[in-house]
């Protein structure tokens, strides 16, 4: 089984990325800095691309059964809108319908450790859930 690993450089994604290989997967690994990846198997293509890219991640997604998204943002782009994981999840699924992929998973640090204290009030769950109840 091949998997497809986006965001793959490092954090979560990098995480991903070892562990898929020790489980024996063959690994496709998508990243804007693809090159910095210091994981070296036969196993393991890195892909120079980005998420937002529909060329990129059609191209990623040639001969691929499997997606995993680990896209992550910095700690001083919590301070504004984020709309990476909206607008990369919309070309994702798009080209993955294209492509006949159709199994997806996204794995998220948002809001763990030290990321937690930058969470703003749209998006805590407490809220949230306050939101949902009241609906």
């Amino acid at each position: 089984m091949r998997i497809l690993i986006i965001g793959a450089s490092k954090g979560i994604g990098l995480e991903t990325t070892r562990q898929a290989l020790a489980a024996g997967y063959d690994v496709r690994a998508l990243a804007r800095s693809a090159t910095s990846i210091k994981l070296s198997d036969k196993k393991l293509e890195k892909v120079q691309g980005a998420a937002l890219n529909q060329q990129d991640v059609q191209a990623a997604l040639t001969a691929v059964d499997a997606v995993v998204v680990t896209l992550g943002v910095g700690l001083n782009d919590l301070f504004k809108p984020v709309h990476l994981f909206s607008e990369a999840t919309r070309v994702l699924i798009a080209a993955m319908q294209e492509k006949g992929v159709n199994r997806l998973i996204c794995i998220t640090g948002f809001g763990a450790g030290d990321s937690e204290a930058s969470i703003g009030l749209l998006q805590s769950s407490t809220f949230q859930d306050r939101i949902w109840q009241s609906v």
